[in-house]
């Protein structure tokens, strides 16, 4: 019987800074009711003069993931996107950086998991929508190169430690 992943074997943990402005946290985004990555390559495609077909080569990635969310009212996560999205703020000010746990890629010590820290900026499409909840839309898009590392947790994976390889 094949065994197959499920969309909650890969979670999301967003850094949020620790109030008062000393130290972040990363936790987990609940909530989201979309999260989809894109790898959108930048391809480089051309045909020579001496060959019959065309040739394409994958040149560089700009990730991206997609998402929509209910505003949760108690949520770290979503108070800070909010505040970025919502604050209109611009350049390193819409910087967040996401750790993406895999959790069917155990660690080299129990209760420890393959993880990808990545920058990203928020990209605003929308707030407000539907009329049950009150939702926001965007993009986060890549921001800085990936670092790959594990995660840990105390609290049952409400917070992770994050360490780089």
């Amino acid at each position: 019987m094949l065994k197959i992943a499920k969309r909650s074997d890969k979670v999301a943990f967003l850094e949020v800074p620790n109030t008062g402005g000393s130290g972040s946290k990363f936790y987990r985004m609940t909530g989201f009711k979309s999260l989809s990555k894109k790898m959108n390559p930048k391809e480089y495609s051309r045909q020579y003069v001496d060959e019959a077909f065309e040739t394409t080569d994958i040149v560089g990635m700009s990730i991206s993931q997609d998402f929509e969310f209910d505003q949760i009212l108690d949520s770290p996560p979503h108070k800070h996107i909010i505040d970025i999205i919502d604050g209109e703020k611009l350049g390193a000010d819409a910087i967040v950086n996401i750790v993406q746990v895999d959790f069917t890629q155990k660690g080299a010590t129990d209760g420890e998991y393959v993880a990808v820290k990545r920058a990203f900026a928020i990209i605003p499409e929308s707030s407000g929508d539907g009329t049950e909840a009150y939702t926001y839309t965007g993009t986060f898009k890549v921001a800085g190169q990936s670092v790959v590392g594990k995660a840990t947790t105390t609290d049952k994976w409400a917070t992770i430690e994050f360490t780089g390889a």
